[in-house]
């Protein structure tokens, strides 16, 4: 990684970027701003972690890149980005870091080469210079929110959805401002929109469900994400948060706010999905709501956590299971252990087979790639121990779970130096 930032320093080190290593704690909240870590704005729009570690923030006033002791800027004139007010982050199958600007477009940068190229109205179909998200499926898809409708680069050609007759494939959109898309493994394509309802989109279907139509509860969302069941969630800007579940077509709506379970704040910004199928969602007032289920949620925010802003704009959680939350006006914030299980010496999912998944009464492990004797657990949506004991290692497991209530589980096996962990449906 040394290498990689050297020779990022030697490229930009015409213009001096800022460079600082420090950061400030609050009650647990390691936080990072303008006065200690240089940051160009305290500002944050989006933030997404790459395959090396390195955290990438976008602000309004440029980007910044932290590989864990130091922090860059990038901002446009002293290097290849187009733009200083930035939208949203991606990164794409080879670590290139695709980011949507306001005012320019999407800037690419590639890591490997510290080169730049760029996707605008200028060299592609886009009516549009401002992007509001950018999406990179399984097939390698790239999809493109915008308020003057969705696109997708296939790798061979372009698709334009919007709300006239030149909408693609005839799929003509409720309205054309889109905010944030999520494609589940099936090629299910869940499309947030502003105004223009909830969309879906698949090679051989198209429908939208709106409040006028539909009574769906909001026709708004700032962000969309799956669940361990396929469910999908929008954080709403007046609606609070959104499950529609089971199919696209007909499964049912259910709405979580101040109304329905006492939620602080119904003007959500964005939302994530952990490992332990936890929705963690951003809010303007109330800074970070964690839901679970109806009956356990709960939220950090300045007066219970340190929280340096109410104002959380966006959430990630890093590959050490660190909850990272960017804010309004406070700059980054940074919190360890928020998952609690740490990526660092646990083994790939391929090392421990559990099926059947989904189970009902029971469920068998394989734990042939392991030697010696065994810690287990199973961990509940809100991270609690229901289940846990010590076996041997290298043989098939029968373990009942006739007693648990249907739901997502996280199973967990270790033996202090390594571990391995799957993500169990319980139905």
């Amino acid at each position: 990684m040394r290498s990689l930032v050297d020779r990022l320093v030697r490229c930009l080190a015409p213009v001096m970027p800022m460079m600082l290593a420090v950061g400030a704690n609050a009650q647990g909240w390691e936080v990072f701003n303008m006065d200690n870590a240089g940051l160009p704005s305290n500002s944050v729009r989006a933030m997404v972690q790459d395959e090396t570690g390195v955290i990438w923030v976008a602000t309004d006033w440029g980007l910044c890149r932290f590989d864990g002791t130091d922090w860059t800027t990038y901002q446009q004139g002293t290097s290849g980005i187009s733009d200083n007010v930035l939208s949203c982050l991606a990164v794409d199958a080879d670590q290139r870091l695709w980011i949507g600007t306001i005012n320019a477009g999407i800037a690419i940068l590639d890591p490997s080469d510290d080169s730049w190229s760029y996707i605008d109205m200028t060299n592609s179909i886009l009516v549009d210079n401002e992007i509001a998200g950018i999406t990179h499926d399984h097939r390698g898809w790239v999809w493109i929110s915008t308020p003057s409708g969705l696109y997708c680069w296939t790798g061979t050609d372009w698709r334009w959805y919007n709300d006239t007759d030149t909408s693609y494939d005839g799929n003509v959109l409720f309205g054309p401002n889109m905010s944030a898309v999520v494609v589940r493994d099936d090629d299910l394509v869940t499309v947030a929109t502003r105004n223009a309802g909830l969309t879906y989109i698949t090679e051989d279907d198209f429908l939208f469900y709106t409040s006028f139509q539909d009574n769906f509860p909001d026709n708004s969302a700032n962000g969309v994400a799956l669940d361990a069941l396929g469910d999908r969630w929008l954080a709403c800007p007046a609606g609070g948060l959104i499950r529609h579940a089971g199919p696209y077509e007909g499964g049912p709506w259910f709405q979580y706010n101040n109304f329905t379970i006492g939620l602080p704040d119904n003007t959500l910004t964005s939302i994530l999905i952990d490992e332990l199928d936890r929705k963690i969602a951003g809010s303007e007032t109330a800074g970070i709501l964690v839901f679970s289920e109806p009956s356990s949620w709960y939220t950090m925010n300045a007066a219970n956590s340190g929280l340096p802003d109410n104002w959380v704009r966006c959430v990630m959680i890093d590959e050490d299971g660190a909850l990272w939350a960017g804010m309004n006006y406070g700059g980054v914030a940074r919190l360890d252990g928020f998952v609690g299980i740490s990526e660092r010496g646990v083994k790939d999912h391929d090392d421990i087979r559990v099926f059947p998944n989904p189970c009902s009464s029971s469920f068998q492990a394989d734990l042939s790639s392991f030697n010696g004797n065994l810690d287990w657990s199973l961990m509940d949506a809100s991270g609690r121990t229901v289940l846990q004991g010590v076996t041997g290692g290298g043989k098939l497991l029968l373990f009942a779970v006739e007693s648990l209530s249907p739901g997502p589980y996280l199973f967990r096996v270790g033996n202090g130096s390594e571990a391995a962990i799957q993500r169990l449906v319980i139905h």
